[in-house]
């Protein structure tokens, strides 16, 4: 696991690793913003903070020996203002050479693939990724599948 404690790019927001026993703090900002979200022990949870205060939140979790973006949440008020993008910029420093899926929703591809997120398809994946994928669609989620390797 990468140790980020937190990086500062533009003087309002600040991109921070939270670590396992500040994870009530994300979990509080998921509830405030209407999330549902369940932080396990090993995830990675990044938060962005403006005026010390969760504004965005994120995890990295591990399924197997892979690694699934997922949860990335920006409070309501701080949407379409960039935070998503300062957010993901971020995540792509941490990412580095690491091999990371997600499932955005419809309308999100170009959005992710920002960060070099390419489309795949699901025979193209692993069996454990193609199986996560299927249980979320499964359950009426508009989503498909990404990669950034």
């Amino acid at each position: 696991m990468q140790n980020i404690s937190a990086i500062s790019i533009t003087k309002e927001y600040i991109f921070e690793h939270l670590p396992s026993n500040q994870f009530p703090l994300a979990k509080k900002f998921y509830k405030s913003a209407r999330y549902h979200s369940n932080i396990g022990r090993e995830d990675e949870v990044y938060v962005i903070r403006h005026k010390h205060i969760i504004i965005a939140s994120l995890k990295l979790v591990k399924l197997d020996q892979y690694l699934i973006l997922r949860s990335m949440v920006v409070s309501p008020s701080y949407r379409r203002n960039g935070v998503g993008l300062f957010m993901l910029s971020q995540l792509a420093n941490v990412l580095e050479e690491r091999e990371c899926w997600c499932f955005p929703f419809e309308g999100l591809e170009k959005f992710y693939h920002t960060i070099g997120f390419n489309k795949h398809q699901t025979e193209d994946c692993p069996n454990v990724i193609g199986k996560k994928y299927q249980q979320y669609y499964s359950q009426g989620k508009k989503i498909f599948i990404m990669k950034r390797d």
